[in-house]
C-alpha cells in the first residue's frame, strides 16, 4: 500500500496582520518553530520562522511591535496535497534544501511535514524493508544452484509485489555470451531472450535500478511495466566472471512509485541473492571438480567408480547387460618426448572431444587416468560396443597433431557377467586383458575378452618362483641403468662447464663441499647419497641458458638474471621422467632458496627448503667465492668462511654454516695448518680420500652389473 503524508491533529496559525512580537509569542508558547500564515478569509498565505524573525527583525534592530507577519513572511513556497507519497515529498524537501513542507487542502494549511517527520518514517520503512529481506535470504536453504535460483525466482516477486521475474546469468567471452542459470516465474519472454537480455551498463550500477518501460518483445507478448532489474554477479576464480540479473515486470502502483524505498530494498537483496548464489556457484564447482577431469572436461575416475557401481547394481537387479571400454592412446610417451607435453596435452583433448561427440548420449566418458579413457555402455552386449568403438575408432584417424602427426588407439572391451563375484572388479580387469591383447596385436584395433584370456586371470596357473626372479633381475638392471643415468648426465655438465673457463669443475668442486659439509652434520649415509647425486647434477638446467649470458664478462642485467634464475625449473624439466630421481629433483629445484625467503624459484623459507637444498646453498657459494671470476678475484678460505657467518640466518641455514665451519676447522686440524694459509684444494682433496664412491663414477672405472 503506498505510504502518503499524515495529516497532523493541530495546525498552528496566525493572521497575516498580526505583529512579529505576537508571532514569537504564539511560537514560544506552542514550542513550534513555524506558523502558517492565513489571510483575512481565512485561506493559506504564507509561512513564518523562527529563522525570518531572527534575520529580518532582530538583525536590523527594529521594532517588533511595528512589523507585521505580512512583511517578512514567506508568501511563495514549496506545498504538497494530502496524497501526496512520502517518497515524493521527501524529494521535494531534499532538492529544495527546505525543512517543512506545508500539506494544503481547497487553499487551506491542513498540515505540516517536517523533515524530523520524514526522518522517522524512512527509519521504520527501512526498517520493514530490512526484515522483509531477511526473510527472503531464510528461504534461501539449499546448496544447489539451480535449486537456489527457482527459489529465488518465486520469492523474490514477492518482496517487490512484482507480477512477473525471470532470473539469468551469462558469461560474457568477449564474442558472444553464454547462458548459465535460468529461472522464470511467469515471465512471458522467450526464454533464449530472456539469457541474452541487455541492459546498459552504466544503469546496472550499486545503486540505479531500471523501472522504465519493459522492452518491445515482452510488450508484444503481454508484458506490463514498470520493470525492476536488480544486476547480479557471482565471482568464480575467472577473469571474465559470470553476470547476470534479476528482472521483475508488473510491479503494483505502490511498489512503483516509492522508488526509494523500492531502490533500498533493491540494494539489501542484491547483496543476499548475491551471497547465496556464490556459496551455491562454489559447492558446484567443487562437486564438478570432483567428478571432472581438469584437462579434457570428461569425467573422472570418481565419476567412473560411482556410475559403474550403480550400474553394477542395476545389473544384477534386472538382469540387463552393460560393457565397458578401455582405450589407451597409442604411443603417447613419444609424442611428449618428440612434440613436447603441450602436444601431448592437446592430443589427450582432441581425442576426448572426438569420443564425447562420437559416443551415445547414456554412455559415460571418463579418463581413467594418463592415456587412458573409459566408456561405460548401459544396456549394451560387447557385439553393439565393437560397433561404437570401431567408428570412434576411424574418427580418431582423423585427428591431426603438430606436423600432420596423426594418433591412433587400442581399446579392450568386456561385458558385464552374471558369474562374476565382484561385478565391478571383475568386468574392469578383463577390459583390462583385452586392452592388453590389442596392444599385443600391433595397437590401432578393437579386442573384445573372451574365454581364451580367462587363464589370465587365476594366480595359479603363474609361476611364482620365475616370477620373483625375473623381477631379481629387473632390479638389478634397473639399478644399473640408474647408475648409467647418472653418469650420462654427469658428463652432459662436465662438458657443459667446459665451455665457461671460470666454471670448470664447478659441480665436481660443489660435490665435494657439499659431501664434507654433510658428513660434519652427521647426516644419514643414505641421504648424503643423494645429496651427492644432487651436487653433480644441480646446475644441469644451464643447459637452456644461452652461452652469452653465462660467459657475460660484465655484470647481468635484471633481465639477464631473470633468464639465470629459470636454470633450477629447467634442470626440474629435464629430469622430472626419472621417478628414481624424486629426492634429487626436489634438492636441484630449491639449491637457490634462501632462509630469508628470498631466493627462487619459489621463495621457500628456513625449514620449508629440505634440508639437501640447504646444503648444497652454502656449498655452491663457497665455491663461487673461492673461484677465479672475470669480474674479480676468488676469495681466500677464510674470507669466504667469514663472508657466509655473515650471511647466517639471513640467506643460509646456521646450522649448515656451522657444519661447514666445522669441517674447515677439522681439516686444519688433520693438516696440521692455520685458516689463513688452508686452500681450496686442501679442502678438496681432502674430501677425495674419503668419497670413494664419487670417485668411481667420476672416472673411467666401469661400473659392476648387479643383474644376476
Amino acid at each position: 500500500m503506498r505510504e502518503t503524508v499524515n495529516r497532523p491533529t493541530q495546525i498552528v496559525t496566525i493572521p497575516c496582520n498580526a505583529t512579529v512580537k505576537e508571532a514569537a509569542a504564539v511560537m514560544s508558547g506552542n514550542k513550534v518553530g513555524c506558523l502558517v500564515v492565513n489571510d483575512e478569509t481565512g485561506k493559506y498565505a504564507g509561512i513564518i520562522t523562527e529563522r525570518d524573525v531572527v534575520n529580518r527583525v532582530i538583525t536590523p534592530a527594529k521594532n517588533a511591535m511595528d512589523i507585521t507577519v505580512a512583511e517578512i513572511m514567506t508568501s511563495h513556497i514549496l506545498t504538497c496535497s494530502p496524497d501526496t507519497p512520502t517518497s515524493e515529498a521527501r524529494e521535494i524537501m531534499a532538492d529544495n534544501n527546505i525543512r517543512h513542507l506545508p500539506i494544503v487542502q481547497d487553499g487551506v494549511v491542513v498540515g505540516m511535514l517536517s523533515a524530523r517527520d520524514l526522518m522517522g518514517r524512512q527509519l521504520l520503512e527501512d526498517r520493514a524493508a530490512a526484515e522483509e529481506v531477511a526473510m527472503l535470504s531464510s528461504c534461501l536453504k539449499s546448496i544447489d544452484i539451480n535449486e537456489v535460483a527457482d527459489i529465488v525466482a518465486c520469492e523474490a516477486p514477492k518482496l517487490f509485489e512484482a507480477g512477473k521475474c525471470a532470473l539469468s546469468f551469462y558469461r560474457d567471452t568477449g564474442s558472444k555470451k553464454e547462458s548459465a542459470v535460468i529461472s522464470c516465474n511467469k515471465c512471458v519472454c522467450p526464454r533464449e531472450h530472456i539469457g541474452h537480455m541487455t541492459v546498459p551498463n552504466e544503469q546496472l550500477d550499486n545503486e540505479v535500478f531500471y523501472f522504465d518501460g519493459i522492452p518491445q518483445i515482452c510488450k508484444e507478448r503481454g508484458g506490463q511495466s514498470p520493470r525492476l532489474v536488480i544486476p547480479l554477479g557471482i565471482p568464480d576464480g575467472d577473469p571474465a566472471e559470470s553476470q547476470g540479473h534479476l528482472c521483475m515486470c508488473d510491479l503494483t502502483v505502490s511498489a512503483a512509485t516509492n522508488r526509494e524505498l523500492v531502490s533500498y530494498k533493491a540494494r539489501l537483496a542484491r547483496e543476499v541473492l548475491t551471497s547465496h548464489l556464490t556459496n551455491a556457484r562454489l559447492y558446484q564447482e567443487a562437486r564438478l571438480t570432483s567428478v571432472t577431469d581438469a584437462l579434457t572436461g570428461v569425467g573422472s575416475r570418481k565419476l567412473l567408480e560411482d556410475k559403474l557401481q550403480a550400474e553394477c547394481a542395476r545389473a544384477e537387479r534386472y538382469g540387463r547387460p552393460f560393457s565397458v571400454a578401455i582405450i589407451d592412446l597409442d604411443n603417447f610417451k613419444t609424442i611428449n618426448d618428440i612434440l613436447g607435453h603441450a602436444t601431448g596435452d592437446d592430443a589427450l583433448v582432441q581425442l576426448s572431444a572426438c569420443m564425447k561427440k562420437q559416443k551415445r548420449i547414456p554412455d559415460i566418458l571418463t579418463r581413467y587416468g594418463g592415456d587412458e579413457f573409459v566408456i561405460l555402455m548401459p544396456e549394451t552386449t560387447d557385439a553393439n560396443a565393437v560397433i561404437l568403438m570401431e567408428r570412434l575408432r576411424t574418427e580418431i584417424h582423423k585427428i591431426k597433431l603438430k606436423n600432420d602427426v596423426s594418433i591412433t588407439v587400442s581399446c579392450g572391451i568386456a561385458q558385464s557377467m552374471s558369474s562374476d563375484t565382484n561385478l565391478s572388479r571383475d568386468v574392469m580387469r578383463r577390459a583390462d586383458l583385452a586392452l592388453y591383447q590389442a596392444k599385443s596385436a600391433g595397437r590401432d584395433c578393437v579386442k573384445v575378452w573372451d574365454e581364451s584370456m580367462s587363464k589370465q586371470l587365476d594366480p595359479n596357473d603363474l609361476e611364482i618362483e620365475r616370477i620373483k626372479k625375473l623381477q631379481r633381475r629387473i632390479a638389478g638392471l634397473s639399478e644399473q641403468a640408474e647408475t648409467m643415468f647418472v653418469q650420462s648426465i654427469w658428463g652432459l655438465v662436465q662438458a657443459l662447464e667446459a665451455k665457461d673457463s671460470f666454471a670448470r669443475r664447478h659441480s665436481e668442486n660443489v660435490t665435494h663441499y657439499a659431501l664434507g659439509i654433510a658428513r660434519a652434520m652427521n647426516i644419514a649415509p643414505q641421504q648424503t647419497d643423494v645429496i651427492r647425486r644432487a651436487a653433480m647434477i644441480h646446475d644441469i638446467g644451464k643447459i637452456g641458458i644461452p652461452d652469452t649470458i653465462l660467459t657475460k664478462p660484465t655484470s647481468l642485467t635484471p633481465r639477464e638474471r631473470s633468464i639465470v634464475e629459470q636454470h633450477p625449473l629447467i634442470a626440474v624439466r629435464i629430469l622430472e621422467k626419472m621417478t628414481f630421481l624424486e629426492q634429487e629433483i626436489s634438492l636441484v629445484r630449491h639449491h637457490h632458496e634462501e632462509w630469508n625467503g628470498q631466493g627462487y624459484p619459489d621463495g621457500l623459507s628456513e625449514d620449508s627448503i629440505p634440508l639437501g637444498a640447504r646444503v648444497l646453498a652454502v656449498a655452491d657459494t663457497f665455491d663461487a667465492l673461492t673461484s677465479n671470476r672475470s669480474y674479480r678475484d676468488p676469495r681466500s678460505v677464510a674470507e669466504a668462511i667469514s663472508t657466509l657467518a655473515d650471511a647466517a640466518g639471513y640467506e643460509f641455514d646456521p646450522a649448515v654454516i656451522e657444519g661447514m665451519t666445522s669441517w674447515v676447522n677439522t681439516t686444519c686440524e688433520q693438516l696440521n695448518k692455520s685458516l689463513d694459509r688452508l686452500t681450496p684444494d686442501d679442502l678438496l682433496e681432502m674430501e677425495k680420500q674419503v668419497d670413494d664412491n664419487l670417485t668411481a663414477i667420476t672416472t673411467d672405472e666401469p661400473v659392476a652389473s648387479t643383474a644376476t
